[in-house]
């Protein structure tokens, strides 16, 4: 068996945006390739796993996806401690959902990974004959916040999905330096079952 084989990698990553542009449905795409039409309130903040492989290495990310709606800021940043990856979201059918990004991102600057890769995903984009954002905007935004990547996504059709994620997976692997990320594969199996169990108690 291959060294690789035996390690991987485990990176907090964050994905922030307004209530109700599809952050969870990304999420819950990215892990079970399926789409949920009816909307839940995310209470707070919800976490998934997903693991892929870059170059040989198990590349995994516990993403905690943070609620949006207004009386969650308080909780913010202390669900951003640590985190070594951030997706911004914002759907394109919402001008003011990609403007507000901006304010997000003031909330948690100081608590995530100064070195944090940030990818830029627009969702609903299976919705683009009602887009209010357009292609300037988002250069705008990009520019602002120093974005690393962009991609539009639609978690219905699945579109950009898995592509957003294996950018993020390069982009993380690229940034740290294997010290701080590589993991045995026993203890990568320890942390992944600890997560997953505490999310069906």
């Amino acid at each position: 068996m291959d060294s690789n084989d035996k390690q991987g990698a485990f990176f907090k990553v964050l994905i922030i945006g307004d209530g109700a542009v599809g952050k969870t449905s990304i999420c819950n795409h990215i892990t079970t390739q399926e789409f949920f039409s009816d909307y839940h309130l995310t209470v707070g903040c919800d976490f998934f796993i997903k693991r892929i492989y870059i170059n040989n290495i198990s590349v995994t990310m516990q993403i905690f996806d943070v609620g949006g709606q207004d009386h969650f800021a308080r909780m913010r940043s202390a669900f951003a401690g640590g985190a070594k990856g951030l997706f911004l979201a914002f759907d394109v059918t919402r001008r003011d959902s990609l403007f507000n990004l901006e304010s997000w991102i003031s909330t948690i600057d100081e608590e995530i990974e100064t070195k944090a890769p940030r990818v830029l995903i627009s969702t609903k984009s299976d919705l683009k004959t009602e887009a209010e954002v357009w292609d300037d905007d988002i250069e705008d935004i990009k520019q602002k916040l120093k974005i690393d990547a962009y991609f539009d996504t639609s978690s219905l059709t699945g579109n950009g999905v898995k592509e957003a994620f294996e950018s993020m997976g390069h982009l993380l692997l690229s940034r740290y330096k294997k010290e701080d990320y590589l993991r045995s594969a026993q203890k990568m199996k320890f942390i992944e079952g600890f997560y997953r169990g505490f999310k069906e108690d």
